[in-house]
C-alpha cells in the first residue's frame, strides 16, 4: 500500500530515476547497443580533449627553443610589389592564406605567433585595402593564450593601422574598446578610470555607424556603469531603430527603470505603428510615414482628438510586443489650439421642425 501511494504521488512513476533509466535502455537489445555506442563516444570525446590538452602542454615545452629559433623570410614591400607584376591584390591574398596557415599551425601547438606581424605587414604593403586582415590580425593574436597588456597593445596596434586605411569600419573601434576595457590590466585606480573612459569613447564611435549591428543595451549599460545615466538614455534613444524586438523591449524596460516612462511609451508607440501599419518597410521609414488614420469624421466634430484618429490596435499585437503603455510623440498628438483653427465652430442654432 505504501508503494502504491508513493507511485501515485509521483504521477504513477517510480521515484528512482536511475533505475527507470537503466531499465529503459537495458530492456531492448537495440537500446543496449545504442547505450554502449553513446558511452564509448562520450569516453572518446573526453579522452581526446584531455589528450589534446596534454599534447599541447608538452609541445609548448618542447618548442620553447624552437620558437626563438624559428625563422621566416618575406621580401620587403617594394620587392613584393615588383614581384606581383601588377597583381598586388592576388599576391596579398596568397600571403594572407599563408598567414592563416601559420596561425593554425601554432594554434594547435604552442599558440605563439612571433612572425605574424611580418606576414601582416607584407599583406598591407601589397594591398592596404585588404579590409578583413586588420580585424583578423587584431583578433587572432589573442587566441589560445593569456590576454595581458602586451597582447592587447599588439591587437590595438593592428586595429589602429586598420583605422588609417578604413576609418569607417566600426568593428575596429569596437575591438579597441574591448581591449581597453577588459584586457589592459591597469595598476592604479586612475589608470583604470582612464582606460574605461577611453574605451567608452571608442565604443560610442562604433555605435554611430549605421552598419554596426550590435546590441544597443551594451552601450547603455556601459554608460550606466560609468555613472553617465543621461548619456545611456540618449544612446538608447539613438540606437533604438537598429535593435531587434527583444533588444527594444529591454531598452524600454531600461528607460522605465530610469524614470523615463514617457520616452518608453513613445518608443512603444513607434513599434506598434511599424508592426501594425507598415510592417513591410524599415522601422525608420515607418516612423517618417506616420500611422494610418481613419479618414471618416468623428461623431463630435468639435472634438479635436477625434479627427484623423489612428486605427485600432489588435490586442495580440500589444501582447507580442509586450507593450503596457504607449503614447504618440508630441508632434503626433492632436493639439487643440492647432486643430480647432481649421474646424468649423459648433452650431448653436436649432433647425425648425417641419
Amino acid at each position: 500500500m505504501a508503494k502504491k501511494h508513493a507511485l501515485s504521488a509521483t504521477g504513477g512513476r517510480s521515484p528512482f530515476g536511475l533505475a527507470e533509466f537503466m531499465a529503459f535502455w537495458w530492456r531492448d537489445p537495440r537500446r543496449r547497443i545504442m547505450l554502449a555506442i553513446l558511452l564509448c563516444t562520450a569516453w572518446l570525446c573526453f579522452f581526446s580533449a584531455q589528450w589534446f590538452r596534454v599534447e599541447k602542454t608538452v609541445a609548448g615545452g618542447r618548442r620553447a627553443l624552437g620558437v626563438t629559433a624559428e625563422t621566416t623570410y618575406l621580401p620587403p614591400g617594394p620587392v613584393l610589389r615588383v614581384m606581383a607584376l601588377g597583381q598586388q591584390s592576388f599576391l596579398a591574398d596568397l600571403v594572407y592564406v599563408r598567414a592563416a596557415h601559420y596561425f593554425v599551425e601554432h594554434l594547435i601547438t604552442d599558440s605563439q605567433l612571433p612572425w605574424l606581424d611580418r606576414y601582416l605587414n607584407a599583406i598591407w604593403a601589397l594591398d592596404a585595402n585588404c579590409k578583413s586582415s586588420y580585424r583578423w590580425g587584431s583578433e587572432v593574436v589573442k587566441f589560445g593564450q593569456r590576454i595581458d597588456r602586451d597582447v592587447s597593445m599588439r591587437a590595438n596596434h593592428f586595429a589602429r593601422l586598420g583605422l588609417e586605411a578604413q576609418p569607417d569600419n566600426p568593428w575596429l573601434y569596437h575591438e579597441i574598446a574591448f581591449n581597453l576595457r577588459y584586457a589592459m590590466d591597469p595598476h592604479t585606480p586612475a589608470e583604470t578610470q582612464y582606460y574605461r573612459e577611453l574605451a567608452l569613447r571608442y565604443l560610442e564611435i562604433a555605435y554611430t555607424f549605421p552598419n554596426f549591428v550590435y546590441d544597443p543595451n551594451y552601450l547603455a549599460s556601459q554608460y550606466a556603469r560609468a555613472g553617465q545615466v543621461d548619456e545611456g538614455i540618449k544612446s538608447a534613444l539613438v540606437n533604438y531603430g537598429g535593435a531587434t524586438d527583444e533588444q527594444r523591449r529591454e531598452l524600454r524596460n531600461m528607460l522605465t527603470e530610469r524614470n523615463r516612462g514617457e520616452d518608453a511609451g513613445e518608443l512603444a508607440w513607434l513599434d506598434v505603428v511599424h508592426q501594425r501599419d507598415w510592417w513591410y518597410v524599415a522601422p525608420a521609414l515607418a516612423t517618417m510615414i506616420g500611422p494610418k488614420r481613419v479618414l471618416a469624421p468623428p461623431l463630435n466634430t468639435a472634438d479635436a482628438s477625434g479627427w484623423l484618429r489612428e486605427v485600432e490596435t489588435p490586442p495580440p499585437l500589444l501582447k507580442r510586443l509586450n507593450v503596457r503603455f504607449m503614447q504618440p510623440p508630441a508632434n503626433e498628438r492632436p493639439d487643440s489650439a492647432e486643430w480647432f483653427t481649421d474646424l468649423p465652430p459648433p452650431s448653436t442654432t436649432t433647425a425648425p421642425l417641419n
